[in-house]
């Protein structure tokens, strides 16, 4: 007999299978959690951000953390149709815990003497909007705010003009909180701003930009401040105030959604939510993490929910962070002779949404099918004799030392955990990520939930799942009929509850009741199903399933996450309606990986795509109504900037739709629904 550990238990006594209404599984927890109450805190009581930093402040006051490379120069070039920038990086100087609590608060003072100065609704909370990308002054800004008792608005830095102004006028934030470039975007929505009358900036060494200055003198002249970082806090240092750390039920963030189907919802995530989750992490990381010597990378943005807590705990566990971006990540926009942000600090964990893991493995492949044909098969073989190894517990040292080296060496050569998140990932790519580079693991989680639901817990190397609840959660699936899941099947909408539920949508009621229950269950939107061993598998989300003229239903995302893994798509984005018999697909294609293929344009690179998502589609087994009947190639890389995916890489499947109004007619012509 095979024994098989179980990730999470049932709660005695809950679940529903009467024969009226609507029926769901029992309640999971996490073992340790299942005769206890939910974790709530972060030991020893840590209920607050501000909590966490004075919490490693009183255990490592001269530890360092919080690096960041400064930018020693910058180099244009550019031709007719494009330009590009070339960046030299130092390494990375670092900050003690001391430091960043002295310079938190002389900067929390300065933030709080700004805003007592400003006119504001005397009701309501003091708040600042932070609209920069990653970076130490970031986390700063959002510690300053803290020691003071202010709520943090959160915007993505990539945000469209009508995004920031809806964020600023909604939460009525005073300060705004910006990188200099920025400055340009502030002051074009300047007039349409009814609260902010001041605006903090940072800048890097190379100077402020020109469009940046001409915006400082046009918003002075509306009569909006305009601070240096370190003018703020300055002013601290003359105005001293001392710490105002909130309750851990106080309100934290207001932090917007990335807007994928609407316009963003501001998110009421209390200090009590995020320590919640940092304290059930705690209890999973322990024995995989050296708290001493290992670094995380911190790229992803920290208006996203997931960076934000990670960013939460590595402050309280003293993990060290380095701060990157995502174009300096690797050598190509660098100077020749700077390494990327990777190798520079070489992390034992890094975060990463599933492009970026995409993007990592289509590079890797690029350059195995480069080499003999020979030692592509030993490459693609080592891959396959790895992951066997690895499911029964046997070492693989020879393997990473003779084959794998030099693909481990580009993530810097220390990784020990790959973490995926904020949307699903295939199950080749995080197979051929866990031989290649490093063990992987799969987590889930949502703003409304202070950022983590459920997490693989390292060493499990099941594929397919997102792990089990958290100790600070319990989770039931409920029926979804019209869909034909059913909790009698173990499938159903996941419903969550616990210490890190928010608290509802600012100003918005109706959409709080339309996802937060009487008895504070959350219901997230997603279709997941039980797994034997007490795992949940995401099937896709419940807005985006969609039934077919058959009546057989597709999940687009699944679908997306699937056609996703060949190497020659960057990006892939799924439709159907009631009119099809099978979906169609939008494609965003690998330029780099087309050009090695040799595909040449035309017919016979739309004919070599369209091969190739056949090929995966026998790959992963998919029904015959899941293969694509049609696609088309928007040759355009889909990016952020934009606006073909949010700030979080997630498709923005309107405006996707939009643009390639055109091309979706001509298949809908061709596949008959017109």
């Amino acid at each position: 007999m095979v024994f098989q550990t179980l990730y999470s238990l049932c709660v005695p006594g809950t679940g529903r299978d009467d024969q009226g209404g609507t029926l769901e599984t029992p309640v999971h927890r996490y073992p340790t959690a299942i005769d206890r109450d939910l974790t709530n805190c972060a030991p020893p009581g840590v209920r607050t951000v501000y909590d966490a930093l004075l919490h490693r402040i009183k255990l490592e006051p001269d530890k360092e953390t919080m690096g960041q490379r400064p930018v020693l120069s910058k180099r244009e070039t550019s031709t007719e149709s494009r330009k590009w920038t070339y960046l030299r990086l130092g390494g990375y100087k670092w900050m003690t815990y001391q430091e960043i609590g002295q310079q938190t608060r002389d900067l929390g003072s300065g933030l709080a003497q700004l805003s007592s100065s400003i006119e504001t609704q005397k009701e309501s909370p003091t708040r600042v909007l932070i609209y920069a990308p990653t970076s130490r002054e970031w986390s700063l800004c959002m510690l300053a705010c803290y020691s003071q008792g202010m709520q943090v608005v959160t915007a993505y830095d990539t945000l469209g003009d009508q995004g920031v102004v809806h964020a600023m006028n909604e939460t009525g934030a005073a300060v705004a909180f910006v990188k200099a470039d920025q400055l340009p975007t502030m002051e074009r929505v300047a007039e349409q701003m009814r609260t902010c009358r001041a605006i903090v900036y940072y800048q890097d060494q190379c100077g402020l930009p020109k469009s940046s200055e001409a915006a400082i003198e046009r918003l002075e002249a509306l009569r909006i401040r305009v601070l240096r970082m370190e003018d703020v806090a300055q002013l601290g240092r003359q105005h001293p105030r001392d710490l105002e750390v909130a309750d851990g039920d106080d309100i934290a963030l207001v932090m917007y959604t990335s807007g994928t189907t609407g316009p963003p919802k501001g998110v009421l995530i209390a200090h009590s939510g995020v320590l919640a989750v940092c304290g059930a992490i705690h209890e999973l990381v322990p024995n995989y993490i050296d708290f001493e010597t290992d670094r995380v990378l911190s790229y992803l943005p920290l208006s996203h929910v997931l960076a934000f807590f990670v960013e939460t705990y590595c402050i309280y566990s003293g993990i060290c962070i380095g701060y990157g971006t995502p174009r300096t990540l690797t050598e190509e926009s660098l100077e020749r002779g700077c390494l990327g942000d990777i190798r520079e600090l070489q992390p034992a964990v890094m975060l990463g949404v599933p492009q970026v893991w995409n993007t990592i493995r289509a590079s890797i492949l690029q350059q195995v099918e480069q080499r003999p044909w020979i030692i592509q098969q030993i490459f693609h073989g080592a891959v396959e004799l790895k992951t066997w190894l690895t499911r029964f517990g046997l070492p693989t040292w020879l393997l990473d030392r003779v084959v794998f080296r030099k693909t481990r060496q580009g993530t810097g050569g220390r990784l020990k955990i790959a973490i995926t998140g904020g949307a699903q990932i295939n199950r080749h790519v995080q197979k051929f990520i866990a031989a290649t580079v490093c063990p992987m693991i799969h987590g889930y989680g949502l703003s409304e939930a202070s950022g983590l639901v459920c997490v693989q817990i390292p060493g499990d190397t099941s594929l397919g799942n997102i792990g089990p609840p958290v100790p600070s959660v319990e989770i039931k699936l409920v029926d979804v009929p019209e869909a034909k899941y059913f909790a009698r099947n173990q499938q159903g909408e996941i419903w969550v509850r616990g210490p890190s539920v928010f608290r509802g949508y600012l100003n918005d009621p109706e959409a709080t009741r339309q996802v937060l229950t009487p008895d504070g269950w959350l219901r997230t939107g997603d279709i997941g199903q039980w797994t034997a061993a007490g795992q949940v598998a995401i099937v896709d989300r419940r807005k985006n399933l969609v039934k077919l003229v058959t009546g057989e239903y597709v999940a687009l995302e699944a679908l997306e996450s699937a056609y996703s893994s060949s190497s020659l798509v960057a990006n892939i984005c799924v439709f159907a309606d009631a009119r099809m018999s099978r979906p169609c697909a939008i494609v965003n294609i690998d330029l780099v990986a087309i050009k090695s293929h040799g595909s040449g344009k035309g017919s016979l690179l739309h004919s070599v795509v369209a091969e190739d998502l056949a090929r995966i589609a026998r790959l992963n087994a998919l029904s015959k109504h899941q293969t694509l009947a049609e696609i088309r190639i928007d040759p355009e890389l889909w990016t952020p900037e934009n606006g073909m995916l949010t700030a979080a890489s997630k498709l923005r499947r309107e405006v996707i739709g939009k643009r390639n109004c055109q091309r979706l007619d001509e298949m809908y012509t061709e596949m008959g629904c017109v």
